[in-house]
């Protein structure tokens, strides 16, 4: 006759923490879910937050995932460092839990989740799909007709650019050099005179502005300048009195 097998001290534990394990999860706090759309250009910085707590950040444990594909980029706890990833980082903005990346690029553009957990409570997850625009938009500048109008190439003002600046305009969704855009020669209005061309009126700066004189109400559009590879804004120049194209 056969003894009985007995359970080995290392069987009798793995049970236990099997069932502990399902314990935890079953009792688990689900999710909060917060959506967020965000709009940023490439070269940003962005910081969102994550969630509003008067718990230390060192006793919390922040997840961020990107989504389709997935993607685990990043886990700040008490034991792992906030330095995962070069440019994502984690930290406590006066009681907010802020997920930070510098220097954004249009690869970045997806969606993404970051959770945020006390022990195996799950507290907060924001799932935010971020937009990465080639682009920075500057300001509006409003003009009247037969006026000289100055569009700026910079957030700041600027005395002079070592850089070459390129100047397009957009007509519809195409954008076009403004040496080689050739609008039709007819006024927008029975009531405004026929000029020159845009390319013969218009002169880039030595601060990459762009000058354009003699403004006509078919100048109104958006206009882009490049400074570099990864540097460029754009600009709408609104005339008075028309609507003038969208785009988007």
């Amino acid at each position: 006759m056969m003894g009985s097998v007995q359970p080995s001290c290392f069987q009798i534990l793995f049970v236990l923490m099997a069932a502990l394990l399902e314990y935890k999860v079953a009792t688990q706090r689900p999710c909060k879910v917060h959506r967020l759309n965000i709009n940023y250009a490439r070269g940003d910085n962005m910081s969102i937050s994550c969630l509003t707590t008067t718990h230390p950040l060192e006793s919390l444990t922040v997840k961020l995932s990107r989504t389709n594909p997935l993607q685990h980029i990043l886990k700040y706890s008490d034991n792992s460092s906030a330095l995962e990833h070069q440019r994502w980082s984690v930290r406590n903005n006066a009681g907010n839990v802020t997920l930070d990346l510098k220097d954004i690029s249009l690869s970045d553009q997806g969606h993404y989740e970051c959770e945020v957990y006390k022990d195996w409570d799950c507290l907060k997850a924001t799932l935010f799909n971020l937009k990465v625009k080639e682009c920075k938009t500057l300001d509006s500048v409003h003009a009247t007709p037969d006026s000289s109008v100055l569009l700026p190439c910079s957030e700041h003002p600027l005395q002079f650019r070592t850089d070459q600046v390129t100047w397009k305009i957009f007509h519809g969704h195409q954008q076009t050099e403004i040496a080689q855009y050739r609008p039709p020669h007819k006024p927008s209005n029975s009531t405004e005179r026929v000029l020159k061309p845009l390319y013969e009126r218009a002169k880039t700066l030595g601060n990459g502005s762009l000058l354009i004189r003699d403004a006509v109400n078919s100048d109104g559009s958006w206009y882009q300048c490049r400074v570099s590879e990864k540097t460029c804004y754009e600009v709408k120049l609104v005339m008075k009195g028309v609507f003038s194209m969208q785009y988007f």
